[in-house]
């Protein structure tokens, strides 16, 4: 970060960043030359609770008042809770004669379980005798064939009120090309049935691919009414408890909306959560001159994986919410049921597992002491002397070091004839080999060596598992936040007002393609500045970029390129660029096939101030314990081991594995083998002390060092 962000940060006034989990809520303060954070309880049955709570105990430690609060910017799993729990299902669908089932049909894939003799396919997002049709045809141009039934569209809505369904999403074919007939529909909805909500895919996502269409606007219906009722009333106990600022929620496309826009696309705030983790990791190393990072996001329900190549996190188009396809720009992730909450359990064939059902925050773990007596990743740390059960949460929560013992050895131990020792560190293992597995989905089976890449732990208990994962990956450096339990929060006042705004356009790549191009590239602009404006961002903070996405004609994947303009000349050096680029992704070109346009692409950014960590003096002699624990080894012996708070460490402070670093947050665990320095912003720099190796080239894996598409 550069002086003058700095500056801008602080005269902005006081900043704070709410990450709510399904465990703990998390807050940071910027402001006044200093950044604070806390963790408080979620509140499960109303998260505004344990918001208000966070923000109230926050601004207090700080010495001021709610009024202070200048900034706001709020990250929630709420909506992906809400998809994959299917909790306010009865929605219903109005679609086009002929294509009803297209929510069950699905596609012709049984990934992950190809092999799965039992597979069944997933439960359609809306049940069939919700699911009605209507006559009217479009063509893939936006021509009408057959117009719109308009008593038949009366008769389906007629039924919907009958049923009692308040939110209805509408998807006809084609409708990306020309949303006329959808927009009769919302009139016609708009003068006999004010009371039904309307999702039209046409302002969802112009975009096709009828399946995928289809499930993001039943998921936009299916989130609308609760997530609006979520952030309407958040908004009103915000400024009734004097925050004057304008809340912002971040998105899954790593950027920051209004409550109010964002409420108009709400299929867009799945992934809310792991992305401020995302984004601060980012700007975290950055700071520290490191470009290729993995981002391990460990809380209390699940762990988020996450590739940076480049100083930029990779983007995907579609992504996966429980069993349910969005349509729509997501940051890419990799998110597996292994949080500190998650329940270790013996499965029919006697062989242990870890998650990927979590305690959560109430009953919570064993060690919680709230009637949760299920054995979790957090009860094997806390037994095996990670965890100090009178610091959690920095004293805020007590720990039951008994409780944890007697669930390892009660559902573990016991039944498997081994004894809690080896229970524990099963669990630990179990947990880390998850996460390893996940960290080679975005890396090694991505053909990208994660030896090239910098390991950045953060979250609640990924600085605990951080060393034993890049043992396993044979990754040698190691980043660990200065508050690495609220680095998502961090993160959240680290993003940019985003808007991803996208058309279908199929024509071969020509001249006569160059009017049409121009058009749609000036019709999504427009969109964006409208975007941007209603997210109160002034026109000299504004910035556009503009892309295509391409494949060869015939193709069922494309490829993205970027634009600064779009004429004759600049098409012809596009086909050139995607030559180049298919070539290097795929290991061949085929330049007697005609190049086809399939979207095009506008991403609308306005630039906010950044947070930044603040820096300190360097530290003056060597770094002394507070303490010292009895520790269990990965070997199964114990082992006395210095504990260390971070409050009484320093800039040049460095230590030697093993050691126990305590965050107010967070621990971090640096096994044997293991050192660690902390830098000027208290980062904590590991590295493994063993001797330089020369780095080996795997076939089918590519070191970022080279060229990369």
């Amino acid at each position: 970060m550069t002086k003058d962000t700095d500056t801008a940060t602080r005269s902005a006034g006081v900043s704070i960043g709410i990450d709510t989990g399904g465990t703990h809520t998390d807050l940071v303060l910027v402001g006044a030359d200093r950044v604070l954070t806390l963790k408080v309880p979620s509140t499960p049955d109303d998260l505004s609770n344990g918001i208000l709570d966070g923000i109230a105990r926050i601004v207090a430690i700080a010495g001021l008042d709610m009024s202070a609060v200048t900034r706001f910017v709020y990250a929630s799993t709420m909506v992906t809770n809400l998809i994959v729990e299917e909790s306010e299902s009865n929605i219903g669908l109005i679609t086009t004669e002929g294509f009803r089932d297209v929510l069950e049909i699905r596609r012709a894939s049984r990934k992950p379980e190809v092999y799965n003799i039992h597979w069944r396919p997933p439960k359609a997002l809306v049940p069939r005798h919700l699911r009605l049709t209507v006559a009217e045809r479009m063509d893939a141009r936006g021509e009408v064939v057959t117009p719109l039934d308009e008593e038949a569209t009366r008769s389906a809505l007629g039924e919907f009120q009958r049923q009692g369904v308040q939110s209805v999403a509408v998807c006809l074919l084609h409708s990306y090309a020309n949303p006329a007939h959808e927009r009769r529909i919302a009139e016609i909805a708009a003068a006999t049935c004010p009371e039904i909500e309307l999702s039209l895919s046409s302002d969802v996502v112009r975009e096709f691919r009828e399946f995928e269409r289809t499930s993001t606007t039943c998921v936009s219906a299916l989130i609308r009414r609760p997530i609006t009722r979520h952030l309407s009333g958040l908004a009103q106990a915000l400024a009734g408890n004097g925050v004057g600022a304008t809340p912002f929620i971040m998105r899954g496309n790593g950027g920051v909306s209004t409550f109010e826009a964002a409420a108009k696309l709400p299929a867009a705030l799945a992934h809310s959560g792991p992305m401020g983790g995302i984004v601060g990791a980012t700007a975290l190393a950055g700071a520290c001159g490191i470009d290729r990072i993995i981002t391990l996001d460990m809380g209390g329900t699940s762990a988020d994986v996450s590739l940076v190549s480049g100083g930029e996190p990779l983007l995907t188009n579609q992504s996966m919410v429980g069993q349910h396809p969005l349509l729509l720009p997501t940051l890419d992730l990799v998110t597996i049921g292994a949080g500190g909450g998650s329940i270790a359990w013996i499965d029919g064939g006697l062989g242990m597992r870890v998650g990927p059902r979590s305690a959560g925050s109430v009953p919570g773990p064993a060690c919680y002491a709230q009637g949760g007596s299920d054995p979790t990743v957090t009860d094997a740390n806390l037994f095996t002397g990670r965890l100090n059960s009178e610091y959690f949460l920095a004293g805020a929560r007590r720990l039951s070091p008994g409780l944890a013992a007697d669930a390892i050895q009660t559902k573990l131990a016991a039944p498997l004839g081994i004894s809690r020792e080896e229970a524990a560190l099963g669990i630990l293992a179990i947990a880390e080999s998850h996460m390893v597995n996940a960290i080679r989905l975005v890396s090694v089976e991505r053909g990208l060596d994660p030896r090239d890449f910098t390991l950045v732990a953060f979250g609640g208990a990924g600085p605990l598992h951080a060393a034993a994962l890049a043992d396993a990956l044979s990754i040698r450096s190691v980043l660990i936040p200065p508050a690495p339990g609220n680095l998502s929060a961090m993160g959240l006042l680290c993003a940019d007002v985003r808007h991803d705004l996208t058309r279908t356009l199929v024509a071969d790549v020509g001249s006569t393609l160059t009017a049409r191009l121009q058009d749609t590239f000036s019709e999504l602009l427009a969109e964006g500045e409208a975007a941007l404006a209603a997210d109160l961002v002034a026109p000299d903070a504004s910035q556009f970029q503009l892309g295509v996405d391409l494949r060869y004609q015939g193709q069922n994947y494309d490829l993205s390129l970027g634009m600064t303009e779009c004429n004759d000349r600049t098409l012809e050096d596009l086909v050139q660029r995607f030559h180049a680029l298919h070539e290097s992704v795929y290991g061949y070109q085929l330049r007697t096939h005609a190049v086809q346009l399939v979207r095009v692409r506008v991403t609308a950014v306005g630039r906010n101030a950044h947070a930044v960590w603040p820096r300190a003096s360097m530290a003056h002699g060597t770094a002394s314990p507070v303490a010292s624990r009895r520790v269990l080894m990965a070997s199964g012996d114990w082992a006395d081991v210095p504990v260390y708070r971070v409050m009484e460490l320093g800039p040049g402070h460095e230590i030697a594995g093993p050691a126990l670093v305590e965050y107010p947050g967070s621990t971090l665990y640096a096994p044997p083998g293991w050192h660690a320095r902390f830098d000027e912003q208290m980062n904590a720099r590991m590295v493994r002390e063993v001797a330089e190796e020369p780095v080996q080239d795997i076939p089918g894996i590519a070191h970022t060092s080279k060229e990369l598409a």
